[in-house]
């Protein structure tokens, strides 16, 4: 099982890249009409705003005359278009770079290959279940609390304004969700 190489990861066990078999072909079925060309058209204008906050920023670093740190600004570039395309989040991370969502994603994303915790899931992988039973876990705790906590605020946040109007991935399987909900409630009306 691709989980037990990987080593502990908490709720993230239940993740696309993460599932095998039937849990990764129901997972496909229910995402992939998110994925759509049409739907990844329309989020095609946010991508090219945050590419004219890119050239703007560029510009800017250029005007200074100082070298150009390229891996910051395509990394801010590349954090702003995922977490506004997939959450509707607009952080502006590297004029802004102490939000929560961009220091949360550094820590999630900073990965230790020489940390002993990652040593022993490697040398010792029967150790997994004793971690996941200690909540021990690969990925920080409060990290995957607060992107936990986010999400749950955004859907909640969501389905009280009934936005349906959004385009981004969290929207965009708020509205698959709702109409498999709706589909599954004409069919037990249709039967009884």
């Amino acid at each position: 099982m691709v989980l037990e190489s990987f080593g502990p990861v908490g709720f993230m066990k239940s993740a696309i890249s993460l599932s095998e078999d039937e849990e990764w072909k129901r997972m496909r079925t229910l995402l992939s009409p998110t994925f759509t060309s049409g739907k990844l058209k329309e989020m095609f204008s946010i991508i090219g705003q945050y590419g004219d906050v890119l050239v703007r920023n560029l510009r800017k670093e250029a005007e200074k005359g100082k070298t150009i740190i390229l891996k910051d600004i395509f990394g801010a570039y590349s954090m702003d278009v995922i977490t506004s395309t997939s959450f509707g989040v607009n952080i502006d991370s590297l004029n802004n770079p102490q939000d929560p969502f961009v220091e949360n994603t550094k820590k999630l994303l900073k990965f230790d290959f020489l940390d002993p915790f990652f040593f022993s899931i490697l040398l010792f992988p029967f150790l997994i279940p004793v971690f996941e039973i200690l909540n021990i876990w690969l990925f920080p705790k409060r990290v995957t609390d607060f992107f936990t906590k986010s999400v749950k605020r955004m859907k909640e946040s969501r389905l009280k304004d009934k936005q349906k109007h959004r385009v981004d991935f969290l929207q965009l399987m708020i509205n698959s969700q709702n109409s498999k909900e709706i589909d599954t409630h004409k069919e037990v009306a249709s039967a009884g």
